[in-house]
């Protein structure tokens, strides 16, 4: 258990507490079946069951209007930014380091959980893409090729697993694939900040729709994963995308022009995540044990009671302390913050674009109104990177970070409720676009 210094420095950015911000309503197959049967720790049915008051997430107008305008301007920090982080970083680094000595003095010690077991029978494969192997995940004893793909995204400091609710539910309907992204649990680590810029990212999710055998899919994404996704919209649009559902991250660019003060005091981690091996030293102490504090005994951790169980973290635990996890899973926000400030990198500058461009594909937000790191005030005008009706934003109340694992049922049964509204606007699109012919071709018969 994390003391609560390390919790003060690590999960509240180094500063105290705020105040809650004010906000208005070629591919190798290894296809393995593991253990179908429950494994034992999963949590209670009462506690997956147990819901909690949503309400749907609109801007004023004018809040709308004034995002359009910053979002058309946005634009890396450049070398003025880049300098400013520079010289707070070492203040942040000290901070954790000394929040954290209790945990740091049991660096390298512990050792990783036992086997773990799927929580149902599962399928596994790992496909090659951009020179990497990501394992890839579907329920049951084979995929469902037939269907449409849908494609689950995780986020920090996460893995395949944090989809297993939502993968046993849309099994039946979709081809259904949890990947562990780059860097992460049993996908390939290449090393080097630069693999983890956020173009490589997105065009791994655009290799890997392809390598599954599908032109597009419904991407699902939480977090880091919601980072990449909002990517991948800006960058190939409906090409790509048939739907897309991101959980526990605002849109990425709308976001950006959202950062106060406040928010930067939240993000603060971020500069912590810069330091040469002392986040590393952190995330593997103790056998992982700040996985623990992130999920179950922290600020960070489910709102949820019994809604995550301690087998459950195992399965982090395990993810974090593979070889050269943790140095790959802290790249992802270090080669961000260089497309942050210098946009330096290779295809940052399709990045930017990406993050200004309207995104018309259908899209679905949930966001957990506790959420420690990513507060409401990101959400302000977010509807300005779509079109009229293009987005449907709900906020969970009380519902932390995890929000598919806080109320997993809840969320499928929002997931569903939304599918079905996408899918009457598409038939009433298609019915009014087919009377619309007819008409056209009686008027074209009737005048000769």
């Amino acid at each position: 258990m994390l003391g609560s210094r390390v919790r003060g420095a690590v999960f509240r950015g180094l500063w105290p507490r705020l105040p809650e911000p004010q906000w208005a309503p070629r591919r190798r197959r290894l296809c393995a079946a593991s253990a179908g049967a429950a494994a034992g720790g999963a949590a209670p049915p009462d506690a997956i069951a147990r819901t909690t008051p949503v309400v749907d997430y609109a801007s004023p107008p004018a809040a709308i209007d004034r995002k359009r305008r910053e979002l058309s301007e946005l634009a890396p920090g450049g070398l003025r930014k880049a300098a400013f982080f520079a010289a707070a970083a070492p203040l942040v680094w000290l901070a954790g380091a000394a929040g954290s000595a209790g945990l740091l003095a049991k660096a390298g010690k512990g050792a990783p959980p036992a086997a773990l077991r799927a929580p149902f029978e599962v399928c596994e494969e790992f496909v090659e893409v951009n020179g990497v192997k990501l394992h890839c995940v579907s329920p049951g004893p084979r995929r469902n090729r037939g269907k449409p793909l849908m494609l689950f995204l995780h986020g920090f400091p996460e893995l395949w697993f944090s989809w297993r609710y939502q993968m046993q539910e849309f099994a039946d309907d979709y081809d259904v694939v949890a990947v562990d992204q780059r860097g992460y649990n049993d996908s390939s680590k290449p090393p080097g900040i630069a693999s983890y810029r956020l173009a490589q990212l997105a065009r791994d999710v655009q290799a890997l729709v392809a390598a599954l055998g599908h032109e597009r899919c419904t991407l699902v994404a939480h977090d880091w994963g919601g980072v990449v996704a909002w990517t991948v919209a800006g960058m190939y649009g409906t090409d790509l995308l048939d739907r897309l559902i991101v959980m526990g991250l605002p849109h990425l660019g709308v976001g950006l022009t959202n950062m106060d003060w406040a928010q930067m005091q939240r993000s603060s981690y971020i500069l912590l995540f810069q330091a040469p091996a002392l986040p590393e030293a952190m995330l593997t102490a103790d056998g992982a044990a700040m996985m623990d504090a992130s999920f179950v005994d922290g600020p960070f951790a489910l709102q949820n009671p019994g809604a995550m169980t301690k087998e459950d973290v195992d399965w982090y635990k395990a993810a974090v302390l593979k070889p050269g996890a943790a140095t790959a899973m802290l790249n992802y926000y270090r080669a961000f913050m260089r497309t942050l400030t210098l946009a330096n990198q290779e295809g940052d500058g399709e990045v930017w674009r990406a993050l200004r461009a309207r995104i018309d594909v259908p899209t679905l937000l949930l966001h957990g109104e506790k959420d420690p790191a990513l507060g409401m005030s990101l959400l302000e005008g977010v509807e300005a990177a779509f079109p009229e009706g293009g987005l449907e934003a709900k906020v969970l109340l009380s519902c932390s970070h995890w929000v598919q694992q806080d109320y997993p049922l809840q969320v499928n049964g929002i997931m569903r409720e939304w599918e079905k509204k996408v899918e009457r606007r598409r038939g009433a699109a298609a019915g009014g676009a087919a009377a619309g012919v007819a008409a056209a071709g009686n008027g074209g018969g009737s005048g000769g």
